[in-house]
């Protein structure tokens, strides 16, 4: 008699994996924010300490004079110091943690020592990854603190110089009576203690590319990979395992390459399955929230193996929208249009294709992007 599917051990066991999955995935988006929400708190620190070393070296009416530039530049160097130190500290140990949530789901059928294991060789992966561009971890630490240095040392180089300026021009324009212009008095502004204390902090705290946005970056690419590399090392080697779902974050903001990532039927396991951790393209770029997903055999139908499609079928099925956000380029859209695009060209840079076509004698400025509804 076969087994009603609640009775059956494996079907629940599986089921049970599903539902921590779930769990798994809403404790390190919550895990995510909270060690976010400390960085943001450390640098938020680092920033106030810098304004005080930089009050400290300021003369009675607040101006930074050009001797305070080199021990000035020191004590904020110390600050960084430390602000690396706090950093890494809380990287260390957030690799740990969203390695152990990604291998929690699979704790029926791990032992305790197993799931440890897996842990640990998942934060090694992560120290041990080479990118596309040649950089493991440490070298992107590297470039964040380095960066921080740089910045920050050249807004106060830069604001005390042109002030120790603007207060010689100042000088002798008032020893001849004569008026002094807007823009020296803008320069002198910004080389007092509350001038170069917000230059400053603006280099390190504001915009796409200060040190702190890097760093909030590298965090959640770094985390994100810790935990997804410890589910899957977690699962692999499960007896009902059929492949790796790739799991669009809900944050996701617009379309891009994760879309079709997430949608293709390319191994005819069902939208977005891959037969093996080197076939899934997770994570498809840095500063994911995307993630992976276990999936059993039995899950598979006959529709998911009989509806198998390559990504060009898949693109050229897709609205303008979705094609313009997964390509980024118009021209490597009117290349699918016009049937030109290969599989293996899909995430090639438009100015490589581009190049191509022009040796091949087609012109590029001749592609039609037809609309699709």
């Amino acid at each position: 008699m076969p087994y009603v599917l609640a009775q059956n051990p494996r079907t629940a066991i599986n089921a049970t994996i599903q539902r921590a999955s779930v769990a798994a995935r809403a404790a390190m988006n919550r895990f995510d924010g909270e060690t976010l929400a400390q960085l943001q708190a450390i640098y938020q620190q680092a920033s106030h300490e810098i304004q005080s070393q930089i009050n400290a070296f300021a003369n009675v009416d607040g101006a930074l004079t050009l001797n305070t530039l080199q021990p000035l530049k020191a004590q904020v160097d110390q600050v960084l110091n430390n602000l690396d130190r706090a950093s890494m500290t809380l990287l260390n140990g957030s690799l740990t943690e969203a390695a152990s949530l990604g291998a929690n789901p699979f704790a029926e059928i791990l032992t305790g020592s197993a799931m440890s294991r897996i842990s640990t060789d998942a934060v090694n992966f992560v120290h041990n990854f080479v990118a596309n561009d040649g950089l493991q971890l440490s070298d992107r630490i590297w470039r964040v603190s380095n960066n921080a240095h740089q910045v920050i040392g050249n807004a106060i180089e830069s604001a005390i110089i042109q002030g120790h300026g603007a207060s010689q021009a100042v000088n002798h324009l008032l020893a001849n009576g004569l008026p002094i212009p807007a823009d020296l008095q803008s320069k002198l502004n910004a080389a007092n203690a509350v001038g170069v204390g917000r230059a400053s902090v603006n280099a390190l705290m504001t915009g796409a590319g200060s040190p702190r946005a890097n760093a909030l970056r590298l965090f959640r690419t770094e985390m994100n990979r810790a935990h997804g590399e410890a589910y899957m090392m977690g699962g692999a080697d499960h007896e009902d395992f059929g492949g790796w779902r790739f799991l669009l974050s809900p944050r996701h903001p617009e379309a891009d390459e994760c879309d079709m990532h997430a949608r293709v039927n390319r191994y005819g396991l069902g939208a977005g399955v891959y037969p093996t951790r080197k076939a899934c393209p997770w994570p498809a770029h840095p500063n994911t929230l995307s993630y992976v997903e276990i999936v059993f055999k039995d899950e598979i139908t006959a529709d998911d193996k009989a509806g198998k499609e390559n990504r060009i079928d898949w693109l050229n099925g897709q609205i303008s929208s979705i094609q313009h956000g997964v390509l980024n380029s118009r021209g490597k859209q009117g290349m699918l249009h016009a049937g030109l695009l290969k599989e293996n060209q899909i995430l090639t840079p438009w100015v490589t294709l581009k190049s191509r076509l022009i040796s091949k004698g087609i012109d590029p400025d001749g592609l039609v992007v037809r609309a699709t509804n």
